[in-house]
């Protein structure tokens, strides 16, 4: 029996509910004053410019095949300089901690939780970013409606907390901040490559694609000529 409680019913848009328009309009704000983002970021200038990053207190959907998406996941958080405690809930899939290590994310602060429920996932992550205070949350549901997608952004956006929507439909239009495909590419056998595809932004229709490689090296990502 899961231990998380079922999701409440859902209002129609909650007041912690940030317009897209607003989300765009904070970090030009905080750039034109000079200030820091505090956004999780590629660290890739050409990238991290069209979106200013994956912004805190929001949700961003990622789109791809397991295995791709989890080396992805893994190499982005484990660029964040909080170093938030992560929550990562699961279907029942094959995430292993040490290999997600080897991309640079601790696995002291990764928290599994695995359930077949699609109902015990959504409260499994919601649950994580408010009364337990995860600073972001891997959610693995194949198939979201708007309630789904409307319930884990209000939670991120409450507790200013990183969600990851990762699914397989393309919904229209995007309840997140940002969505993204992420796909595995060939690479030179020592660093893990994906073709990371920018879909939409602040629900509006956008494409950028690149060829990104993890530098176990330097803990970071580059841009594959």
């Amino acid at each position: 029996m899961s231990r998380f409680a079922p999701l409440p019913a859902v209002q129609p848009r909650s007041a912690s509910y940030i317009a897209p328009s607003s989300r765009r309009g904070l970090a030009a704000l905080r750039r034109s004053f000079g200030l820091g983002s505090s956004a999780l970021t590629f660290g890739i200038p050409q990238i991290d410019a069209l979106t200013d990053g994956f912004a805190r207190g929001a949700l961003h959907e990622i789109i791809g095949e397991q295995a791709a998406v989890s080396g992805f996941l893994a190499a982005l958080l484990g660029r964040d300089r909080r170093r938030a405690q992560i929550l990562w809930v699961t279907a029942g899939g094959s995430l292993h901690a040490p290999t997600l290590g080897q991309l640079g994310l601790d696995h002291r602060r990764l928290t599994v939780v695995s359930t077949p429920r699609v109902s015990d996932r959504c409260a499994a992550a919601e649950q994580a970013m408010s009364p337990l205070g995860y600073g972001a949350v891997v959610a693995e549901i194949e198939y979201a409606d708007s309630e789904i997608a409307q319930r884990l952004q209000d939670a991120a956006s409450r507790h200013s907390a990183i969600a990851f929507l990762v699914r397989q439909d393309r919904p229209q239009p995007s309840l997140a901040a940002t969505r993204w495909s992420v796909q595995s590419a060939s690479s030179d056998g020592f660093r893990p490559c994906w073709q990371v595809t920018l879909e939409a932004f602040d629900g509006s229709a956008v494409h950028g694609a690149w060829l990104v490689e993890w530098d176990h090296s330097t803990g970071s990502f580059r841009l594959v000529a």
